[in-house]
């Protein structure tokens, strides 16, 4: 069952900046005990306790707080910090994937196997979720990744697949010339299986990804259904001049920790 921790706000932060204002964040040891999801949610319940709100806020990353978590680490500590120092004049939280803060995150249930797990997060940002990823580390598990959900994965890559189709004023095709290949959010064998699809063309065909001969103007992505590594979500393709959409069934899986699209489907 998901649990909803309403943070950013009211007395929750009050308690929660004062024993971490000495402390920095993360005053809780995690253990093999304690279960991702505690760790995943006691993270965050410092973090953003940390940040506060109103007047009194601060900034974990500016201050590299974040080194002092017990829930994090050591590659992800320098993996954060390596990201930091690479920004020029802006960037983003690495460990909400925004710019902004959300006033609230919802920590599902972890999927184990072995000596990793993974934990979806939901932020009260609409449509913004998570994947933090952890792992045992002398008994302890320690977060070692946040990455994203598998509906920001699916909308990330639809919202680039159509922009691609026109660049710079000019019609492109992101299929004929294999820009496909580089999007990280596509499985290896559902992009040899667009390949396959495509040689098998003589004369004509249709989008292997869109299933459908035209771009459409609109996608829209619902809420995945996570059954263990795997996730389904049904997707809404409109087109101009007809508000019915025409909806695909998109498929996910967890691979190497993050989620890849592995298929599409005509519902």
């Amino acid at each position: 069952m998901k649990g909803k921790l309403i943070l950013g706000c009211g007395l929750v932060v009050v308690a929660v900046v004062v024993g971490l204002l000495v402390a920095g964040i993360g005053p809780a040891e995690a253990t093999e005990e304690v279960a991702p999801e505690e760790v995943v949610t006691g993270f965050y319940e410092s973090y953003l306790g940390y940040i506060g709100e109103g007047e009194r806020t601060q900034n974990p990353l500016a201050d590299r707080a974040y080194r002092t978590s017990e829930f994090l680490s050591d590659g992800f500590v320098a993996e954060v910090d390596a990201l930091l120092d690479s920004f020029e004049g802006g960037g983003y939280d690495p460990f909400l994937l925004a710019q902004d803060v959300p006033t609230s995150v919802e920590v599902g249930e972890a999927i184990v196997s072995g000596a990793t797990a993974a934990v979806p997060v939901e932020t009260s940002f609409e449509g913004h979720g998570l994947l933090v990823t952890l792992e045992l580390v002398d008994g302890e598990w320690k977060i070692d990744g946040v990455r994203r959900a598998p509906e920001m994965v699916v909308r990330d890559f639809y919202r680039w697949y159509v922009d691609a189709f026109e660049r710079d004023g000019e019609m492109r095709n992101p299929l004929a010339e294999g820009a496909y290949q580089e999007r990280p959010e596509l499985s290896a064998g559902f992009k040899a299986e667009i390949e396959e699809t495509l040689a098998s063309f003589d004369k004509g065909g249709y989008d292997p990804i869109l299933l459908a001969q035209d771009v459409p103007v609109e996608i829209r992505v619902g809420e995945a259904e996570i059954t263990g590594d795997e996730a389904e979500m049904t997707v809404q393709l409109f087109w101009g001049g007809n508000p019915t959409p025409s909806e695909r069934t998109v498929t996910a899986k967890l691979i190497d920790g993050e989620w890849k699209i592995a298929g599409v489907e005509v519902e």
